[in-house]
């Protein structure tokens, strides 16, 4: 038996003795461990993080559970791991209760090669240690000098056009393991022996390709045989090569091409006698134009099927007309495995209507608005063109309705009418197709053909094209518009996470820091971000400039170099928000020294915008487009003071990075963070306040500076009240309406229900009519849309930072940035904020400590209210107590309060206390159902 047990014995000493005979019943299956993790991916292949991190979970169904010590086992072998010999790494007995990012500090790992590693853990219902299963990770290529391989393209200038390249090469002996390291200056399809490998799509994700190209690595074994092989791509222009085109949609309309779209591969064979052998990209290689003439990442992509070559990455072909490639220069970029979830074709959506317009012409309604492609199958004779195209509305109006006879496909907006694919048959029977290297946002799609003849068959399906993030939390309450909202915020989000957070799938397509920032708390409560934004905090960094100015977009090849201070925060804000949602102290150490670079930019920027005179106060700056303050309210593109949003987060950013300094162990520079921010507390107060109004900023109330000032405690605690009602005066004054664009949305429905507002929040969020949620749903909107009136973009994920407020405060689910739940959710505090009107929520959240449920039933003598507190976790739970004057609290249907006072000993609770509003107590983990009633 493995040695943790007796080690955790001896320190516990008796009392850890006495507990543990206790438990002597309990078997070993009623806890055990899950979701094994290797730097937050489950078995990852082609990590090239020298000292990976470890995490799993812990399973049970009893209450209480909690982890004394660990031991983690890492080797080359299955058989090594289970003898414990010829171990890479073994961390002996840990007295801990961690289980999230446990550094490996063995040996040094070595480059493509398949590690399996186990975790043992000793708990406190039993004597012997939980082994997990087996997990594997397989390492990339840790050092730069074991690439081979050249980056190779086309001779000439791709344009608009999409090169095939091949390799023909011989295995002589039988294969043990294959794994291919594979990227692109572009997009690319690797294909092996006429098989494309992976199910990746828009391959590798975005960045800046001048700093950082990211590689896939896979497991190719299977797809050699001995023999002849072929291994080819084909390659696509993506961020890379845009060009522009007269008749297609290109944002901006401004060419970036960085050069021919170009690839680079590296196949690693390990034979069974131990030989090993590479295949790479190099001069040996040849290439031929391929059937997709034109593709461009905006305007669509052109496929003709008369010019397919077939078996072009097979076997037997005859290439000899095919022109040797081009060995061209690195794209200048530092390679990284990509570790973020794959872009993936995810869910395939049916019509629920079509119509045959008029000859040659279809029409249909896919009933929600995706992100992604079309499946196109269809007969007709050769040479005949068939072009798609999609949009979000019919009929050029604002909002979606369903198909109906005599529609037409809105054309207003140039992203949707001048983007499309056109499809030229071969005329050999049934011809399927899906774009590859573009991607849009539409529910109607429009099928014309060229002769204006009706085809012979046709069938379209819409393609749900995504990063394949994991879901990470549900939401279902008793009003249907809530779950409606829900709904359609995953969806944005959905369709605006590929590769990186971008504004809008269709008109720009951009990585917007802003948008990015107000949505990121309700994507990791809605899915699991971890490895996604350390990719993207990545493009931050990358996107830094000299000066320590974070831009508008990351990367800011898809985008702009403009924005404003609160979308350069996001380099601050998210990296704060990670260290404490999934407990992760390194993503604060990897980016402190360019979140204080970032700092040191927006002090200078006090003294050189447009009053220097006022060192501490961030005004205007640069151009408009560099300045933006608060965003899409109702009825506005911008706020109306740009300084006091400015000003405000440098003095927000300031107070988070003194926590983060401290937290890092740089005591100097907290001090002076947190002195350099009551500066500047006080001069916006000085500057924006008036204390005759109660207002900030302007000389009418605008919700969103008013917030700001309350959420950064900015506010004299004396006149914190009266900030509070021009809020709800301006709320009541607009029937019920908020008034907020992006920033203020974000933080209206905490300020209203810490303060009091709980009603309110939940009246104005389920509101029907403009501005609001409801009224894009109750006019068809399966998104959120980009503006409160309807224009433009219908999907925009930035509005739906209101989920925030489903789980955090319907739910009671806290978050660790509410003050009460700690880092990693090892603590959580349970608090349903329950609002007239609201029956019942039901909610989890899958954190990194494992799965957090929160369930409650209203009805007007009681509140019963069901939780699940993962293993190793404790909770304190907060049961609403509304008007009854005495209460008997039951749990599992027997009593556990009445008439004030504790009833019984039970060691599944303690600390009761009935306060005016909650009664409180305190719970280890497992499922608890409490009933809460009149007495």
């Amino acid at each position: 038996m493995k040695s943790l047990t007796k080690t955790v014995i001896r320190y516990f000493g008796a009392l850890l003795l006495l507990l543990l005979m206790g438990s002597c019943g309990f078997k070993n299956e009623d806890v055990w461990l899950e979701s094994l993790s290797c730097e937050n991916v489950c078995d990852p292949i082609g990590m090239d993080i020298p000292q990976p991190r470890f995490s799993w979970k812990i399973k049970s169904d009893l209450r209480g559970v909690e982890q004394a010590g660990y031991q983690i086992m890492v080797s080359e072998s299955l058989q090594g791991l289970k003898r414990e010999e010829s171990l890479c790494w073994n961390s002996g007995e840990e007295l801990s209760d961690k289980t999230t990012n446990v550094v490996y500090e063995g040996e040094n790992l070595q480059s493509d090669k398949t590690y399996y590693w186990q975790v043992g853990v000793l708990h406190n219902k039993s004597d012997r240690v939980v082994w997990s299963k087996p997990a594997t990770f397989h390492t990339g290529l840790l050092d730069s000098s074991l690439w081979k391989a050249s980056w190779i393209s086309s001779r000439e200038e791709t344009g608009t056009r999409s090169p095939l390249l091949r390799k023909s090469f011989v295995v002589k002996k039988r294969v043990k393991q294959a794994f291919v390291f594979v990227t692109a200056a572009g997009f690319y399809e690797l294909y092996l022996n006429g098989t494309k490998v992976g199910k990746h799509v828009l391959d590798p994700a975005i960045t800046d390709y001048r700093k950082t190209i990211l590689y896939s690595a896979f497991e190719v074994s299977d797809l050699l045989k001995t023999g002849e092989n072929v291994t080819g791509a084909m390659l696509g222009n993506g961020a890379y090569n845009r060009k522009n085109d007269k008749e297609r949609y290109l944002w901006g309309g401004v060419n970036l091409s960085l050069g021919n779209p170009c690839l680079l591969m590296q196949l690693n064979i390990t034979y069974e006698d131990g030989t090993r052998e590479q295949i790479v990209t190099d001069e040996t290689w040849k290439y031929a134009w391929g059937p997709v003439t034109f593709n461009n990442i905006y305007g669509g992509e052109d496929y003709d099927a008369r010019q397919e070559i077939k078996g072009w990455a097979s076997e037997g072909l005859e290439d000899t007309d095919w022109a040797a490639v081009a060995v061209v220069q690195k794209p200048g970029g530092i390679l990284k495995s990509q570790l973020i979830p794959p872009i993936l074709v995810t869910d395939t959506i049916l019509p629920v209507k079509q119509i045959n317009q008029s000859p040659g012409v279809y029409l249909f309604d896919l009933g929600q608005n995706i992100v992604g492609w079309w499946h196109l199958e269809v007969t007709g004779t050769e040479g005949v063109s068939v072009r798609v195209r999609g949009a979000e509305t019919l009929n050029d109006l604002r909002f979606p309705k369903p198909l109906e006879n005599d529609d037409r496909l809105s054309l207003k907006y140039s992203y949707h009418s001048k983007v499309w694919s056109s499809y030229t048959l071969s005329g050999s029977g049934v011809e399927v197709y899906e774009p590859r290297f573009f991607y849009s946002g539409f529910r109607y799609l429009e099928v014309t053909t060229s002769n204006m003849e009706n085809l012979d068959s046709l069938q379209l399906e819409g393609c749900v094209v995504r990063s394949a993030i994991e879901r990470n939390g549900s939401f279902l309450s008793s009003d249907s518009l809530l779950n409606q909202i829900h709904r359609a915020g995953l969806w944005s989000q959905m369709g605006n996470n590929l590769g990186y957070p971008t504004d809008c799938p269709h008109r720009e397509k951009g990585a917007y820091n802003g948008d990015g920032q107000v949505i990121a708390e309700t994507s990791m409560h809605d899915f699991q971000m971890a490895a996604y934004y350390t990719k993207w905090l990545n493009d931050m960094k990358d996107a830094q400039e000299e000066n320590g100015r974070i831009p508008n977009t990351s990367p800011t090849i898809m985008g702009g170099t403009g924005g404003g201070v609160a979308w350069g925060s996001a380099y601050i804000l998210i990296p704060w928000w990670m260290s404490n949602y999934y407990d992760d102290a390194r993503i604060l150490q990897e980016h402190y020294p360019g979140m204080k670079r970032y700092l040191g930019y927006l002090k200078a920027l006090g003294a050189r915008d447009e009053n220097p005179r006022e060192p501490y106060i961030i005004n205007n700056f640069d151009g408009y487009w560099d300045s933006l303050g608060e965003w899409c309210a109702p009825g506005q593109h911008d706020g109306p003071n740009h300084p006091m949003v400015n000003t405000f987060y440098y003095f927000f950013n300031l107070q988070i990075m003194s926590q983060i300094a401290e937290r890092l162990g740089k005591q100097k520079d907290s001090e002076q963070f947190s002195a350099l921010a009551d500066t500047i507390k006080s001069e916006i107060n000085r500057k924006f306040f008036n204390p005759e109004t109660l207002l900030y900023g302007t000389e009418e109330t605008y919700q969103t500076y008013q917030l700001l000032a309350l959420i950064g405690h900015i506010v004299p605690d004396t006149l914190r009240p009266g900030v509070v009602a021009t809020i709800v005066d301006d709320i009541r004054a607009r029937d019920g309406h908020l008034n907020t664009g992006i920033i203020g949305t974000k933080y209206l429905w905490p300020t209203l229900v810490n303060e009091g507002y709980v009603d309110l929040a939940f009246q104005m969020v389920t509101k029907k009519t403009y501005p609001g949620y409801g009224y894009w749903l109750e006019n068809g909107s399966t998104t959120l849309l980009e503006q409160w009136d309807g224009d433009n973009s219908h999907n925009h994920q930035m509005f739906g930072s209101v989920v925030e407020y489903f789980y955090k405060y319907l739910a009671g689910i806290q978050s660790p940035m509410e003050g009460k739940t700690t880092r990693g959710y090892r603590h959580v505090n349970l608090q349903p904020f329950v609002p007239e009107g609201l029956t019942f929520v039901e909610a989890s959240v899958e954190t990194v400590s494992g799965t957090i449920k929160s369930s409650w039933n209203r009805t007007p003598d009681l509140f019963q209210y069901q939780i699940s507190v993962p293993p190793n976790c404790t909770a304190t739970v907060n049961i609403p107590i509304f008007d009854f004057e005495e209460v008997e609290v039951l749990e599992k249907g027997s009593k556990i309060w009445e008439r004030n006072q504790w009833i019984g000993a039970n060691s599944d609770f303690s600390d009761p206390v009935l306060g005016p509003d909650y009664f409180s107590i305190n719970v280890g983990s497992g499922e608890f159902s409490f009933i809460l009633k009149r007495d």
